[in-house]
């Protein structure tokens, strides 16, 4: 454990108070001290529960305990999580919904829960564009497309010209029917005209192990799970699927560049609310969620698990959701792609 008094991590702790202490200087209606503010009706002036919609140890869950541990810093509140797992993050969605909307319960949500899996689940009846308010994006991921030591592909097109060449050969592990990574691999196989036969499992990292031994060909993995397997050299990625590539991976061309467009499959996870949240309220979680971004221990935790910063209103990320929603939507109307 390091000395209490190390300079490096005093540093860090320093700039990190420094940026808290100015980003809560420009919260407007905030005073600059929790223990000063006499107005009842100033947020937050009571705990806050984040709602998360997978179990702890997961990346959203390490995301949202990042971003509990900064707010909490940041007002002066305590901010706890809320791990409610179920249905593919509906539970967590549905709970959400049914919270007052006064910001003291919100949702650290990943994209594949408001994209994906209301087309999975037919009677779950909630838009989530419409009944829930999009707060703030957090963090991006992109999918990286891993290849066991036994398959015999070096690039996308080797793998591809195997599928081809060998139509009963490739196969793909997926965390389950209607998982964002099952939705790669359909999309891929359909773009490169190559059979290749989907293998569900029950979460990725058990599909991620048989293609360690070489029982299935590849699977898509989040970059924070892909980086430490490419690097200690125990898998190798053929492919990214954001649309530029990741600076942990910078040999890993993009699918684009490999000859795939179309299949630019990249993932947030951010903070949504109830429907209809207060403009007051809105205000101050964009503020202070953007201020805890801008810490030196979030941004370092934020590398360290492969994710990617992002930078946009309230309103840019409501747009995302639905452009997201509509994509995935004809996406799977079109290639007929089966959830269930």
């Amino acid at each position: 454990m390091p000395h209490p008094h190390h300079p490096v991590r005093m540093r860090t702790r320093r700039a990190t108070l420094a940026v808290l202490a100015l980003a809560t200087l420009g919260l407007g209606a905030a005073p600059s001290h929790a223990q000063d503010r006499t107005d009842a009706t100033a947020y937050p002036n009571k705990p806050i529960t984040l709602l998360v919609p997978y179990a702890a140890g997961g990346p959203t869950d390490l995301v949202a305990r990042q971003l509990a541990h900064g707010l909490s810093t940041l007002w002066g509140q305590a901010v706890v999580v809320d791990n409610r797992v179920g249905a593919s993050g509906l539970v967590a969605l549905t709970a959400l919904s049914r919270a007052p909307a006064d910001g003291y319960t919100l949702g650290v949500m990943a994209s594949p829960v408001t994209a994906i899996a209301p087309l999975t689940q037919p009677h779950f009846r909630l838009d989530v564009v419409k009944d829930f308010t999009a707060v703030s994006a957090v963090v991006d991921y992109a999918l990286v497309l891993l290849a066991g030591p036994q398959t015999p592909a070096k690039t996308l097109k080797d793998l591809v010209d195997h599928a081809r060449q060998n139509p009963h050969a490739v196969t793909y592990g997926s965390s389950g029917v209607g998982g964002t990574n099952h939705l790669a691999g359909e999309l891929f196989s359909r773009a490169a005209n190559a059979p290749m036969m989907h293998v569900p499992y029950k979460g990725n990292a058990p599909a991620i192990n048989d293609v360690m031994a070489g029982q299935v060909s590849f699977v898509f993995a989040q970059t924070d799970s892909a980086i430490g397997l490419v690097n200690s050299g125990k898998l190798r990625a053929l492919a990214i699927t954001s649309p530029q590539r990741h600076p942990a991976l910078p040999q890993v061309p993009t699918m684009a560049e490999s000859g795939y467009r179309g299949i630019d499959v990249n993932g947030w996870t951010g903070v949504m609310g109830p429907g209809k949240l207060p403009p007051q309220v809105l205000k101050q979680l964009e503020a202070g969620i953007a201020a805890v971004k801008q810490t030196p221990e979030f941004r370092q935790k934020m590398d360290a698990l492969g994710f990617m910063l992002t930078d946009t209103s309230a309103s840019a990320f409501g747009q995302r959701m639905r452009q997201e929603r509509d994509f995935w939507q004809a996406k799977i109307t079109q290639a007929q792609i089966p959830l269930q």
